[in-house]
């Protein structure tokens, strides 16, 4: 899985790219203070989903 700060990052961008302003909860996400909020947890399930299998 990637590391969890690039999905933070991936996360607090897109957020802002789709008109988010509130800076505040954007560098929460960015900081790791929302990895139990639903934009990470998302976020976390869709890059555990899209893992290579190991055969």
């Amino acid at each position: 899985m990637q590391k969890i700060e690039h999905i933070r990052a991936a996360v607090a961008s897109e957020l802002e790219r789709r008109g988010l302003s509130n800076r505040d909860f954007i560098a929460s996400i960015r900081e790791g203070k929302r990895d139990d909020g639903p934009y990470m947890i998302g976020a976390l399930a869709w890059a555990k989903q899209t893992e290579p299998v190991a055969e």
